[in-house]
């Protein structure tokens, strides 16, 4: 069997958020040597027994319970996997078998890459809600910094490569994983696809004021980064360009 069509999906939960139980069923879209793991900083509830047996994910599905922390969360999923390749899912995410299969074809054709999906909100019933699509598609596609509400997806050697998720970060470890590749030369892939995330927080607290909060943040935590990645290009070109010393 492929290595490609090997993943190993791990969804972080936050206890007491039951989004996920809606993620379940499009899980059957995945290839039978795929496994899931949700990881949570709660038990494992009733449910989720219920639903893996009603849609036949018995198998290769797995409940764990660690520490708060998505971070964290995530990583401990990826030590638990067993597939060569990771795909990191919020558990508010919906993606249709078509996405799926873009991504197989993308590992395929990229095996060194991250790769990530396109993204679009489940609720854009209010026109502000795709000015946010197009955003996320300027900032994924031109200035090369997809998150991980867009499904990052890279093989276990990379991921490893990259040191995991920084757990120590207040927010936005998706972001530093994405600036750390970047500076390691891994290229980024869109599978060209679409994953689709809920617009719930948008609803509830307002578009304008998360709009602004998660422009200030990204940008925060960008800058520094961004330097970062000059700076270390600068010091490899003079090393480039610096005359081998003679014996």
């Amino acid at each position: 069997m492929d290595s490609e069509h090997q993943i190993s999906v791990i969804i972080p939960v936050l206890y007491g958020d039951d989004c996920w139980k809606t993620l379940i069923a499009d899980l059957t879209s995945f290839p039978d040597s795929s496994e899931f793991l949700f990881v949570s900083n709660g038990e494992q509830p009733a449910e989720f027994s219920e639903l893996i047996h009603q849609f036949q994910l018995e198998e290769r599905s797995h409940w764990y319970q660690t520490l708060v922390g998505r971070a964290h969360q995530m990583n401990y999923g990826a030590a638990q996997a067993t597939r060569p390749h990771l795909l990191f899912l919020h558990a508010d995410s919906g993606l249709r078998e078509t996405g799926i299969q873009r991504l197989i074809q993308s590992l395929k054709s990229h095996p060194n890459a991250l790769h990530y999906f396109n993204l679009k909100f489940q609720d854009q019933s209010f026109c502000l809600m795709q000015l946010n699509t197009w955003g996320v598609y300027f900032r994924s596609h031109v200035l090369g910094i997809p998150f991980g509400d867009q499904g990052l997806c890279l093989s276990r050697a990379l991921f490893q490569e990259l040191g995991c998720f920084d757990e120590k970060a207040s927010y936005g470890e998706d972001h530093l994983l994405v600036w750390n590749a970047r500076r390691k030369g891994i290229a980024l892939q869109c599978t060209g696809a679409a994953i689709s995330t809920s617009a719930r927080k948008y609803q509830q607290q307002g578009w304008f004021k998360m709009t602004v909060k998660h422009l200030w943040l990204t940008i925060r935590q960008a800058v520094p980064q961004f330097l970062l990645l000059i700076k270390e290009r600068i010091g490899s070109w003079f090393q480039g360009k610096a005359p081998s010393s003679s014996s």
